[in-house]
């Protein structure tokens, strides 16, 4: 404390410029280059975080695509298999069909087993001849073999568990994944099915293959599920999972459910163990005639470990960037210790001069910068202090002199002033009240109380230079009372006014928001600005506005599509933008609105 309060003294801030401006600088410095470090920290942490989230998402993507392949080729080896000559003939013994499987089983060796029944679902010929003789005609596998070619999800092992050996008994139960396909004479009728069992184990070779390039990554978890949220292959640190086939906890992810939904990517989120993951996830698609069984696949990290090299980094410029304003105010404020030298030298002669020290004179510095321009302005002033101090009495009292007199004049001339005044505020209340008026009259026509043309063309070019900065849709309705010459020439022109009127008024009243105007368009035609409007909104707006003028029940004899006056509408609906202008809208709209009276008027023409 004692220490701190010894410097805080030796800076003075209070009493020196120096050391003000030397803080100032050295604090924005510091303050700045901290701010820098935050965020070349902070942007640097979210890519790294991104490359992260992007990297866990291109592994699932790669598992769910190799899983859809693998499965094409071993769907498609049953299928060439069930249509090879010797499986399909019933003169070729059960001996050779054994002899087919066996060299298809040693050919892709995660084959369990290989059988072909009869069409009654017995067992004729296997590899290794395991299950000869036995009825399988209550396998899923065998029931849809019957009709078509088929795969059935991952299930345990039932018949074969105690009668082919298991890939990894350590860890997991024997589960297989059933792959079928009819076999038809040659005739086309059905002659049996051959079914093969594959080990699940393949799937966890397929994801230990694609971990391998990653393996400097730590704990990275790697979860297959059934679209069900059945855990199919679990993580390898999850031995919670390893023969927990029902768990349906992962149902409740957002990445299990954006990626049943079909999609790809990551996301950051909870564990069932309280820590935060990035999570990669993906579905399989399917892959040529193979249309897949929807497996989703999963890629997690813990963030300790996933933004562990990302916080380091941040940590690192952060310190480097608090070492460097370190540095650059430590710099800034020596050299404004020696820039402020100078001054302090002309402060300090100043002030014993001030003092009344007559033997020492204003220093004057070479050069032609701020500081030798202002020590000599400095010392012609202090030269030139004594003929000026005479002077200002002088002037003071002419200056007193001329007040008194001036006084009096100012007091009977402020009078004068304020009566001007009160004049002009008068006149120009009564001039504002007059331009307010001419304003109203300019924008508001005289028969219909409602905006004009001339108000319309002004706050459609305003809402629509609005329109393109902001990036909003904008609609335009023009609508014009159907057959108005023969409703005037029946009903004569003050009633054709009061109609006009009437339509106007219950066009405003129908219309809510304040940025939408109502304007005269000309005649008996009318528009609608619809700012910040979509098609939808516009087509809204128009039947109800149909409706609303239909309900007058204004009876219109001359009228061929209705004995009541009725509307037609054009709506116009884009996106502003500079390449286009509010005269494309206007055409648009005038267009949809002539489509409506050659359709039979009484209706809404807009954009298809």
């Amino acid at each position: 404390m004692k220490y701190v309060r010894f410097w805080l003294d030796k800076l003075n801030l209070r009493r020196s410029f120096r050391s003000r401006l030397g803080a100032a600088i050295a604090t924005t410095i510091l303050v700045f280059s901290l701010l820098l470090a935050s965020i070349v920290g902070v942007i640097s942490q979210r890519q790294a975080q991104a490359d992260r989230g992007e990297l866990l998402s291109q592994l699932a993507f790669q598992l769910a695509g190799a899983l859809d392949r693998d499965m094409y080729i071993y769907y498609q080896e049953i299928q060439t298999l069930a249509s090879l000559e010797d499986i399909r003939s019933p003169t070729r013994s059960l001996a050779q069909k054994r002899h087919l499987l066996e060299q298809l089983q040693q050919l892709y060796s995660n084959f369990a087993w290989i059988g072909l029944t009869d069409t009654e679902g017995t067992v004729l010929a296997s590899t290794q001849g395991i299950l000869e003789g036995k009825d399988v005609s209550e396998r899923l596998w065998f029931v849809e073999g019957r009709t078509q070619p088929n795969v059935q999800n991952v299930h345990s092992a039932k018949l074969l568990a105690d009668l082919v050996p298991n890939p990894n008994p350590s860890q997991d139960p024997l589960r297989l994944v059933d792959v079928a396909a009819p076999v038809l004479g040659a005739d086309g009728h059905l002659v049996g099915v051959l079914g093969g069992h594959l080990y699940w184990q393949w799937a966890t070779t397929l994801r230990d293959s694609l971990l391998m390039p990653f393996r400097h990554y730590r704990h990275v978890d790697i979860e297959i599920l059934a679209n069900t949220g059945q855990v199919l292959l679990a993580a390898k640190q999850n031995h919670d999972y390893a023969e927990a086939d029902t768990d349906l906890r992962f149902q409740s992810l957002e990445s299990f459910k954006a990626a049943a939904q079909g999609g790809t990517g990551f996301l950051l989120e909870p564990g069932f163990d309280n820590n935060t993951y990035v999570t990669g996830y993906a579905a399989t698609q399917g892959y040529r005639t193979y249309h897949g069984l929807g497996w989703i696949v999963l890629v997690r990290q813990a963030t300790d470990e996933a933004f562990a090299a990302a916080r380091a980094l941040q940590t690192s410029i952060l310190l480097w960037g608090t070492v460097l304003g370190l540095m650059s105010g430590a710099l800034t404020w020596w050299i404004a210790g020696q820039m402020v030298k100078p001054v302090l030298v002309i402060a300090a002669t100043a002030e014993r001069i001030r003092t009344g020290d007559t033997y020492i004179s204003m220093p004057i510095f070479p050069g032609r910068d701020e500081i030798a321009q202002l020590s000599r302005s400095v010392a012609q002033l202090f030269a030139n202090l004594e003929q000026q101090t005479s002077l200002l009495q002088q002037f003071n009292a002419d200056l007193e002199a001329q007040v008194a007199a001036r006084t009096a004049t100012l007091k009977q001339l402020n009078q004068q002033l304020q009566t001007e005044i009160d004049v002009r505020r008068q006149a120009e209340l009564a001039l504002q009240s007059a331009n307010q008026e001419l304003q109203r009259l300019t924008l508001v026509d005289s028969l219909t109380a409602i905006a004009n043309r001339r108000h319309f063309d002004q706050y459609l070019e305003q809402e629509w230079r609005r329109a393109v900065r902001e990036h909003q849709p904008f609609s335009l309705i023009l609508l014009d009372i159907d057959y108005f010459k023969l409703y005037n020439d029946h009903y004569g022109h003050q009633a054709g006014d009061a109609c006009l009127r009437l339509v106007a008024q219950t066009i405003v009243q129908t219309i809510h928001r304040a940025t939408d105007l109502a304007a005269r368009y000309g005649g008996e035609e009318f528009a609608v600005v619809l700012p910040n409007t979509d098609a939808h909104g516009a087509v809204y707006l128009a039947e109800t506005l149909r409706q609303a003028v239909k309900a007058l029940h204004m009876s219109h004899a001359r009228s061929t599509v209705s004995p009541w006056i009725t509307l037609s509408l054009g709506i116009a609906t884009c996106q502003p933008s500079v390449t286009l202008n509010s005269i494309n809208l206007i055409t648009a709209a005038d267009t949809r609105l002539y489509q409506a009276k050659q359709q039979g008027r009484d209706r809404i023409q807009a954009d298809h």
